[in-house]
């Protein structure tokens, strides 16, 4: 069996703000394999952007850094990695699409403009030859009137089009691992189906791995092959997508799905919700950090962390319960 396209061992990211030190990734480790569509999925605040900015490099240093850990694209380190180089693999071998395309595009400079500095960024293009290839990536993207929208700037188009060109320079040096934060927020239900369709057609002709972050669960059962669950800044869970959705092991997990709504439910009948606010991170409590929140919090959960335990092949969960049967 081929070796993991990215290695991710025992990774930390540490903020020091004025409250404290905050443990925002706490040993974090998983693998992505290539052309697989991997999913990170929590509540807001549970470090999945923070993890996934780490993968990059672009933690702001102060008040962040990288305190640990190992990150290995292709078998080569990117924690030690000089920062040129770092640059070179940036947008080249591993791309990112951001949460909010608005803020991520400049505002000053036309959209070809961006498409082309970015491929010439990363390749021996000409700009005439670069100014080509924008074209050809916005007519694969779908762009309405492709030529029309190279001249334009980013507040001349509507948000899934602004995403659409976030999808364009990602994919425009085939790089081998993109990650997607959010990329479908604040997007109708229509236009979302339309991003997560391209970003899936442009995945099966490059070949390239997926990291996702997002909320939707729906869309993780619908495209992705495993699901990484993160709470207060740890994966307490790790499964492929039909054992997180057909047997989830972690309490966790459980309750994100309980929290979906069901076409046959009453519909008098309220949604369920996981009770009580996340841990402050910079004040972490002893044991388990789900252990105010659970409905099956034992003794020994609130003075002992839960070891990461295999609780089925290829299924992982930090939890006291331990065996399956008891979740």
């Amino acid at each position: 069996m081929s070796a993991p396209l990215l290695e991710v061992s025992d990774l930390q990211t540490h903020f020091h703000t004025s409250a404290g030190v905050v443990q925002a990734v706490r040993g974090v480790s998983f693998t992505v394999n290539r052309g697989e569509t991997v999913a990170l999925v929590g509540e807001s605040g549970s470090g999945k952007s923070v993890t996934a900015l780490s993968l990059m490099r672009l933690i702001p240093v102060p008040p962040g850094r990288i305190a640990g850990g190992s990150v290995r694209l292709e078998g080569r380190e990117l924690l030690s990695l000089p920062e040129r180089e770092m640059r070179s693999l940036r947008g080249g071998r591993m791309a990112m699409i951001f949460q909010d395309p608005f803020s991520s595009l400049n505002p000053t400079m036309t959209l070809g403009e961006q498409v082309i500095e970015a491929i010439r960024a990363h390749s021996p293009l000409s700009r005439a030859e670069a100014r080509e290839r924008a074209l050809q990536l916005f007519r694969a993207v779908r762009m309405p009137s492709p030529e029309l929208r190279l001249k334009q700037y980013p507040h001349q188009i509507s948000g899934g089009q602004r995403q659409r060109v976030m999808i364009a320079i990602a994919f425009s040096t085939n790089p081998s691992l993109l990650i997607a934060d959010e990329p479908t927020t604040a997007l109708d239900v229509t236009v979302q189906a339309q991003i997560m369709s391209l970003m899936a057609e442009f995945q099966q002709q490059s070949h390239a791995a997926i990291l996702l972050i997002t909320h939707d669960l729906g869309v993780v059962a619908e495209m992705c092959d495993r699901v990484l669950v993160m709470y207060a800044g740890q994966i307490v869970e790790e499964g492929s997508v039909e054992q997180i959705f057909r047997a989830p092991q972690h309490p966790y997990t459980l309750g994100l799905l309980e929290s979906l709504p069901q076409l046959n439910a009453d519909r008098a009948q309220r949604l369920k919700s996981i009770p009580g606010q996340p841990p402050n991170l910079a004040n972490l409590p002893a044991g388990c950090p789900f252990a105010d929140r659970c409905p099956r919090v034992m003794e020994v959960c609130r003075t002992q962390a839960p070891a990461r335990v295999e609780v089925a092949p290829g299924q992982f969960s930090r939890c006291h319960l331990g065996s399956p049967d008891r979740v």
